[in-house]
């Protein structure tokens, strides 16, 4: 029999500010009126959904306008859905050549900038300006508490959780009904060791917004954390419940099942992952993330099967995830299995 195997992943979705939304979005400085003409149109495709014909209209209208803010604005939005990351920085830093007092453009090239890996100084410098530009605004605290929260402060020498616990306490503070800004701080808590504290963050997520996955799944990596296993089974069981399609919380819920001896339910949770993870591969480019994912299910999945004693399914199982070039197989093949 195995030794019981307890891999804690903290598998966390980041707090996203996706493209914001242009319905009621006015236009403020046209005076072509076949430019206007041309942003109206551009609006209503966006609101279609239709965001390579809104850039088209965008592009036709700044042809006639050069300074168009709102035009770049609503380009840059329209170009982030489109995954083209770049040229919406292009036209959020038009923006801020045009009118360098654009909350909005220093909000989201901050945001484009961390995401597309710039340096963590340029991005926070862009937040840093927008929060100066609206101190009011809880939103802008807590992007700049993302951004501490997931990269490498080189002058303090770690990734400065404090700080980022400091803004999100300020943007509870202004907004104290937001539940992302409570799964923000829980998760900086439990990074710090704080671990009560971001249990508590989390449960408060939860009280706001307990139709999110996301929340239950925090609370269930706390409880994992704990060693409070049937917590973490009834976390994990109510994520999916609201969300079945998510491999990380199948992984998850496979974890605290192995942990609570329930291995029979920690294969059928690890086997789902595995379809998932294997239907992501299917479309997606196969690289180093989708590896270690893969490799793990199976692993943990396999150490399942060797826990029930069905060696011959752990060995192939072990011998997937080898193939799949994950040395720690190599060792259960040689514990369990004839190599």
């Amino acid at each position: 029999m195995c030794k019981r195997i307890f891999l804690l992943l903290f598998v966390l979705i980041p707090f996203s500010s996706k493209a914001q939304t242009i319905d009621d979005a006015p236009i403020t400085n046209a005076t072509n009126p076949q430019a206007i003409a041309y942003m109206e149109q551009g609006k209503a495709k966006y609101l279609e959904g239709d965001y390579q014909s809104a850039v088209i209209a965008y592009n036709k209208a700044l042809e006639l306008q050069h300074s168009l803010v709102d035009a770049y604005v609503q380009r840059a939005s329209a170009k982030s859905i489109l995954e083209d990351y770049e040229g919406a920085l292009e036209d959020y830093s038009a923006v801020i050549r045009l009118d360098p007092e654009n909350t909005t453009a220093y909000f989201y090239r901050s945001y484009l900038k961390h995401e597309l890996g710039f340096q963590r100084d340029s991005s926070l410098q862009d937040i840093n300006t927008a929060i100066t530009l609206a101190p009011g605004d809880a939103k802008l605290y807590a992007r700049r508490a993302y951004i501490k929260a997931h990269t490498y402060d080189l002058q303090a020498d770690q990734i400065n959780h404090e700080s980022a616990i400091e803004d999100l306490d300020k943007a509870i503070e202004l907004d104290s009904s937001n539940p992302e800004f409570y799964r923000q701080r829980g998760f900086s808590k439990s990074q710090q060791g704080e671990t009560l504290a971001a249990a508590s963050d989390f449960e408060k997520a939860i009280n706001l917004d307990p139709n999110n996955a996301d929340n239950y799944n925090d609370r269930g990596l706390i409880r994992l954390k704990i060693e409070d296993f049937p917590g973490a089974v009834e976390d994990f069981s109510k994520a999916i419940e609201i969300r079945d399609d998510q491999e990380y919380l199948y992984r998850n819920l496979g974890l605290a099942m192995y942990n609570n001896k329930d291995f029979y339910g920690a294969i059928d949770a690890y086997s789902k992952a595995v379809d998932l993870i294997s239907e992501e591969l299917r479309t997606k480019k196969f690289d180093r993330a989708f590896k270690f994912k893969l490799t793990n299910a199976y692993i943990m999945r396999g150490a399942s099967f060797v826990a029930l004693r069905k060696i011959y399914e752990a060995c192939e199982d072990f011998s997937q995830a080898y193939e799949l070039g994950e040395k720690r197989a190599l060792n259960y093949l040689k514990k369990y299995c004839r190599t």
